[in-house]
């Protein structure tokens, strides 16, 4: 947008220049340049270029006070001037590119989340943090924030079976993968009530844990970092296994 607009107001530059400095400013020309310096105006407002945004609105206040009759060298000159701010305020702020799939992630961190947001809220601001690290390139900041939506998971999970222990929190998966691992008619009423939700998610704990296994360790229950080198292709089949397990939980959880 700003750099379609610099282009703009050059070209207007160069017009003015082009004539004798005395010679009128044509007011089909003008009219325009008022327009682009009103619009220019607003933007700059916007995003916090505020050197730019006084020079449009001296210019303008000028076109007013002269009826929209300036000379080209005047014009010529202001649209200088208005050029030198332009690249000062751009040469004081930092503009990171992302592609349009990362721009989407980044503008839209609980796509594809919804439902498991609606569910959990508390688990949306990991949620998010964990999409934006991911758009940024940032992917052991990004595995790190899902795997606290994980842990949530498997929390509630714990928390329905009776399964919390005096550490709630990862060490639950241990105890749940042991109701299952006996015959049906020894479960637990519990375990044996919810057996189809049980033996549908553990899987996908278990699939979690072989993802990060040889990134993460854990130690009194707490995930430490072994290394935090994570490609992109590991930490999005990490974050696509916990949003396979959060919405498991999230439409069959009582």
């Amino acid at each position: 947008m700003f750099f379609k607009v610099a282009a703009q107001l050059n070209a207007f530059e160069r017009l003015a220049h082009d004539e004798d400095k005395d010679t009128w400013g044509k007011p089909e020309m003008t009219a325009l340049l008022y327009a682009e310096l009103g619009a220019l105006m607003t933007d700059s407002a916007l995003y916090g270029f505020d050197s730019v945004g006084q020079q449009c609105q001296r210019i303008m206040q000028k076109m007013q006070d002269r009826k929209m009759l300036l000379k080209c060298g005047e014009i010529g000159n202001d649209l200088h001037n208005l050029r030198t701010r332009f690249e000062d305020e751009f040469g004081r702020h930092f503009f990171l590119h992302l592609s349009l799939k990362e721009a989407d992630a980044y503008q839209n961190p609980e796509k594809d989340w919804e439902a498991v947001v609606a569910r959990f809220p508390k688990v949306r601001y990991n949620i998010e943090e964990s999409t934006t690290c991911f758009a940024l390139n940032r992917y052991g900041a990004a595995v790190f924030h899902i795997l606290q939506v994980a842990e949530y998971g498997v929390i509630q999970l714990g928390g329905l079976m009776g399964e919390l222990g005096d550490k709630p929190g990862w060490s639950c998966v241990s105890r749940l993968l042991r109701l299952v691992a006996v015959p049906y008619p020894q479960r637990t009423p519990i375990a044996q009530q919810y057996t189809k939700l049980l033996e549908s998610v553990l899987p996908l704990t278990a699939a979690m844990k072989d993802s990060w296994r040889h990134k993460l360790d854990h130690v009194d229950n707490q995930i430490q970092w072994v290394g935090t080198d994570f490609s992109p292709a590991v930490a999005q089949e990490i974050i696509i296994a916990v949003r396979g397990f959060m919405r498991k939980l999230a439409t069959e959880l009582p």
